[in-house]
C-alpha cells in the first residue's frame, strides 16, 4: 500500500487551493468568477476571496467589475513561478506561529521557539528554492490529458 504524505501544515492547503484556482484561470484564459472557481474546486467562495485577495495586492491577479466580472491573470503563466504565488500568499499572512502554543511558558519554550523558528525558516528557504524553479504553465501541463 502507498503511503500518503500528510499536507497538514495550513499554509500548504491554501497554497494547494490557490494553485488549483490558478491553474483553473490559466487554462481557461479569461475572467472567471471566485463562485464559479470555488464550484470546481468544491470549496467556498468567501474562502477563495480571502486566499486570491493577497495575490491580487500582489499584482498576481487583477480583478473585473461587472456580470462577466471575476479574477483574471496579470501575467503569463509561463512567467509566474510557483515561488512567487508562495511568496505572495505569505505576504498578507504571515508564517502559523501555531507552534508557539505548543511550547511551555518557562526559559526553555523560549528557547524552543527561537530554535524552531530557525528550523522554519529554513524548511521555508528550502521550500521556496524547490517552487523557484516551477512555473505556473508547468503545473497546467501536468494536469492536462
Amino acid at each position: 500500500m502507498a503511503k500518503t504524505r500528510n499536507s497538514g501544515a495550513p499554509q500548504y492547503k491554501s497554497f494547494g487551493l490557490v494553485l488549483q484556482a490558478l491553474v483553473i484561470l490559466a487554462k481557461k484564459g479569461n475572467t472567471c468568477s471566485s463562485c464559479e472557481i470555488a464550484e470546481l474546486l468544491s470549496s467556498e467562495a468567501t474562502l477563495l476571496r480571502r486566499l486570491m485577495a493577497n495575490l491580487t495586492r500582489e499584482r498576481i491577479l487583477v480583478t473585473r467589475e461587472g456580470r462577466d466580472g471575476g479574477y483574471l491573470l496579470n501575467r503569463a503563466p509561463e512567467e509566474l513561478t510557483l515561488a512567487e504565488i508562495y511568496r505572495a500568499m505569505e505576504a498578507g499572512e504571515g508564517r502559523d506561529n501555531g507552534h508557539s502554543d505548543t511550547m511551555c511558558v518557562n526559559a526553555l519554550g523560549t528557547q524552543m521557539k527561537a530554535a524552531y523558528g530557525e528550523l522554519l525558516d529554513e524548511l521555508d528557504r528550502s521550500a521556496l528554492s524547490v517552487l523557484e524553479r516551477y512555473t505556473l504553465a508547468d503545473m497546467v501541463r501536468k494536469t492536462e490529458g
